[in-house]
């Protein structure tokens, strides 16, 4: 029994197979890094509604505030760094392109507590207008990828401001 050669066969084999497994290396890339920015969302939540609790020193309630949503602006863009080149700069600065971070102050929050004020920190990462992974092939085969990732944190200040 004699066997043919079969040249070219492997490389059309490759041609084949090395498509998919391309879309799924690809896929386990982009949804590994949405997975850690979403983390870095949610953990820069955290650590402004932290940094919001610790005691700020003023004369009156208002500036006591002020301060507050300003460490909580500063905490949340250190832990955003790594995310946008455009987060940083002056402390309290909460909008910085692609990145959101709503910082406040209510008694709504906690509604469970009578009377205690809550601090609550939204932190908005655009995902649509600055990907991580650019799309592949543009809108010709990309994956779903969300429109933008957001980290919520709640914590109470105290019970008396």
């Amino acid at each position: 029994m004699r066997f043919k050669k079969q040249q070219g066969a492997a490389a059309i084999e490759f041609a084949i197979i090395f498509p998919m497994f391309f879309l799924i290396f690809y896929a386990i890339i982009t949804y590994g890094l949405i997975f850690a920015a979403q983390q870095t969302v949610t953990l820069a939540a955290a650590e402004g509604a932290r940094a919001a609790v610790r005691y700020q020193t003023g004369q009156d309630q208002n500036a006591r505030k002020v301060a507050r949503i300003a460490a909580a602006c500063d905490m949340s863009n250190k832990a955003l760094i790594w995310l946008s080149k455009s987060v940083g700069g002056a402390p309290g600065v909460c909008s910085t392109g692609i990145v959101k971070t709503e910082v406040t102050t209510d008694t709504a929050f906690c509604s469970a507590l009578n009377g205690v004020t809550c601090v609550k920190v939204l932190v908005t990462y655009d995902y649509e207008k600055a990907p991580l992974i650019p799309k592949l092939f543009g809108p010709l085969m990309n994956l779903p990828t969300p429109k933008a990732l957001q980290g919520q944190a709640v914590a109470q200040i105290s019970l008396v401001d």
